[in-house]
């Protein structure tokens, strides 16, 4: 299931007071009679989703287990659709499964493929620098 909201600006005022809430400390939420206690972890994703609702930007929530088309998932990383077929969906780069002639691409897989570009990107610039440094180069 896929979540998808852009808060209009008493949204995003509430949102901003909500996000102070959660900064305070130990959250707890009642509804009647019941009462819980959120854990640090899901506390700070609230903060997250609340802070940038709270600065009018659009919110998707997607769950790893979600299958995307061959455009969101190109939208996703940020490329074209063709270099997200061509490159990385032909060149096994990122696994997929054909629904009748349709690619179909889970959301965790393409968050795995950006977090291994992003880790190789980062070890590219420190080698590249290190070069740079030993040659005694100016950047």
């Amino acid at each position: 299931m896929t979540l998808n909201h852009t808060p209009n600006p008493a949204e995003q005022s509430l949102a901003r007071d909500a996000r102070q809430l959660l900064a305070q400390g130990e959250i707890q939420l009642s509804a009647g009679q019941q009462r819980l206690t959120l854990t640090p972890e899901l506390a700070g994703l609230l903060r997250g989703i609340l802070e940038r609702l709270g600065n009018g930007e659009s919110i998707t929530v997607l769950s790893h287990q979600e299958e995307l088309s061959t455009q969101q998932a190109a939208e996703l990383l940020g490329v074209s659709r063709p270099y997200l077929i061509e490159q990385l969906l032909d060149g096994r780069k990122i696994p997929f499964r054909k629904v009748g002639k349709h690619r179909r691409i889970l959301v965790r897989d393409v968050l795995e493929y950006q977090q291994r570009d992003e880790a190789e990107k980062r070890a590219l610039v420190r080698e590249i620098t290190e070069l740079a440094q030993e040659m005694g180069l100016e950047y």
